[in-house]
C-alpha cells in the first residue's frame, strides 16, 4: 500500500481494553490498517509499560505494541468511569479485551450483555486458556503456554532439555490470529449486518502455530524423524551457519563445496532416506568439515553451489543490513522520552510506521484522555471534575 492509499479500516472505531502483549498486538494491527483505536488503560497504565527495561513510562513492548493508538486513562472501577466506557462502546465497531474470564462482567462490561445490546458489535476476548473449561481461570503467560502447549518440546538443547523460545512467541502469534479473526468478523458485519463474539486464547493459538508438527507427530506414531539431512545450524571456525539441503542433486553439490565428493556416492548417504537413517554419522562428518573454514569462506562456497544457507547474525548486523534498509523494512523513529531513534519494523501490507503521523510514537498514559472525552461530548466542567477526582487521568495540559 502506498502512502496515499485509503486505509481499509479508516473510520472503524476500536475500543481496546487489552494489556500485556497479545491483545495490544491485535490493537496495533487494527490501527496499522487505519482503525481509530482508543486504548483504555488504568491510571497507572498498562502493566506492559513496566515489563523489562522501562524509560519514562515506556518499555520496549509498550513502545511497539501501543503505536498508532490513542490512550484514555480511565478508572473502570468507578461508576462514572464505567459509564464513560459504555458510552464509548456504544459508538464502537470492535471491542477487544484481554482480562481473565469473568473480569469484564464484574466490571459491568459483560460481553454477552454488550453483544445483545449492540447486535452488530464485534467483541474479541483474548485470554490464556479460553473463556471456559477447567483451566480458564488460571493465569497464563507466554512462557507458561510455551510449556503447556508443547512448543518447548520442539526446541531442545544439546542435552535434550526443552527450552523456551527466547521471545514472546505465543503472545505475538496470538495477536496475529486474533486480528485476522476480528477483521473477518468485521467483513461479515459489513456483508450481513451480523456482529460476533470471538474467543481467542493463547493456548489455541499455540496449537494452531504447531499444526504441522502435531500432524507430523501422529504420522510418525510418536517416533520423531527429521524432514531431511543436512538441515540446521553448523559451527564454523568463527561463527555459525544455518543450512538446508533437501534434494539428492543439492547434496551432491553440497559435498562438492565441502571438497568431499565421495560422501555423495557413499551408499549410506546417496539417497534422502539413507541420509535420514544415518543422520548422526553424516552430521558428525559435516561438522568436522565446517569447523575448518570461516563463515565468510563457507558463504562464498555455498552461494557458488546454490545451496540454501544463511549466516547466524546478531541484531546489530540485521539492523545494518542494506537489503532491509533499501526495502524499507525498518523505520528509525523517535519515541518521546526515550533517547535516540528506535528501530521499528514495518508491518507487511500497510503504511510504513513513519507514515502514522502524530500517532507514529506510542502514547503516554492518558495522553489523549481529554481529546477522546471531548469527542464523546463531555463538557469542560465535567472533564475538570473527572480529572480532579482521578476517574480520568491525563498529562498536564
Amino acid at each position: 500500500m502506498t502512502k496515499h492509499d485509503t486505509p481499509p479500516l479508516q473510520g472503524v472505531r476500536v475500543i481496546d481494553f487489552t494489556t500485556g502483549i497479545a491483545g495490544p498486538h491485535t490493537g496495533l494491527l487494527l490501527a496499522h490498517h487505519g482503525a481509530d483505536v482508543v486504548k483504555i488503560e488504568p491510571p497507572e497504565g498498562d502493566w506492559s509499560r513496566r515489563l523489562g527495561v522501562s524509560v519514562n513510562g515506556q518499555s520496549p513492548f509498550s513502545t511497539y505494541y501501543n503505536r498508532g493508538k490513542r490512550s484514555l486513562a480511565l478508572d473502570l472501577k468507578h461508576e462514572r468511569g464505567l459509564r464513560l466506557a459504555l458510552d464509548l462502546i456504544r459508538g464502537a465497531d470492535i471491542v477487544i479485551e484481554s482480562f481473565r474470564p469473568g473480569v469484564m462482567k464484574r466490571l459491568g462490561l459483560d460481553p454477552a450483555v454488550l453483544c445483545a445490546r449492540h447486535p452488530s458489535l464485534v467483541f474479541l476476548s483474548v485470554s490464556g486458556f479460553g473463556q471456559a473449561g477447567p483451566l480458564a481461570q488460571l493465569p497464563a503467560t507466554d512462557t507458561v503456554i510455551q510449556g503447556y502447549a508443547g512448543v518447548m518440546s520442539l526446541n531442545r538443547d544439546a542435552q535434550g532439555v526443552p527450552q523456551r523460545f527466547p521471545m514472546i512467541l505465543v503472545d505475538v502469534v496470538s495477536g496475529l490470529y486474533a486480528c485476522q479473526a476480528a477483521m473477518a468478523a468485521y467483513i461479515r458485519r459489513l456483508r450481513f449486518a451480523q456482529g460476533a463474539y470471538i474467543d481467542c486464547s493463547l493456548m489455541q493459538s499455540a496449537l494452531a502455530l504447531q499444526a504441522p508438527a502435531l500432524v507430523k507427530h501422529q504420522f510418525e506414531r510418536g517416533r520423531p524423524t527429521v524432514m531431511y539431512v543436512p538441515l540446521g545450524v553448523l559451527a564454523t571456525r568463527d561463527g555459525f551457519l544455518s543450512i538446508s539441503v533437501n534434494r539428492d542433486k543439492h547434496f551432491v553439490d553440497f559435498c562438492a563445496a565441502m571438497e568431499r565428493p565421495e560422501l555423495a556416492q557413499d551408499p549410506r548417504f546417496r539417497e534422502l532416506s539413507g541420509r535420514i537413517a544415518n543422520e548422526a554419522s553424516l552430521m558428525d562428518l559435516i561438522r568436522v568439515e565446517f569447523a575448518r573454514r570461516t563463515t565468510d569462506e563457507w558463504c562464498q562456497r555455498l552461494q557458488a553451489a546454490e545451496i540454501l544457507h544463511a549466516r547466524i547474525r546478531s541484531h546489530d548486523e540485521v539492523l545494518a543490513d542494506p537489503q532491509l534498509l533499501q526495502n524499507g523494512a525498518i523505520d528509525w523513529l523517535e519515541q518521546p522520552g526515550v533517547d535516540g531513534a528506535l528501530p521499528i519494523p514495518n508491518i507487511p501490507g500497510g503504511p510504513r510506521a513513519s507514515d502514522y503521523g502524530v500517532l507514529r510514537g506510542a502514547p503516554a498514559v492518558g495522553e489523549h484522555s481529554r481529546q477522546v472525552l471531548i469527542e464523546l461530548g463531555v463538557d469542560d466542567a465535567t472533564l475538570r471534575d473527572l480529572l480532579e477526582r482521578g476517574i480520568v487521568t491525563a498529562p498536564a495540559a
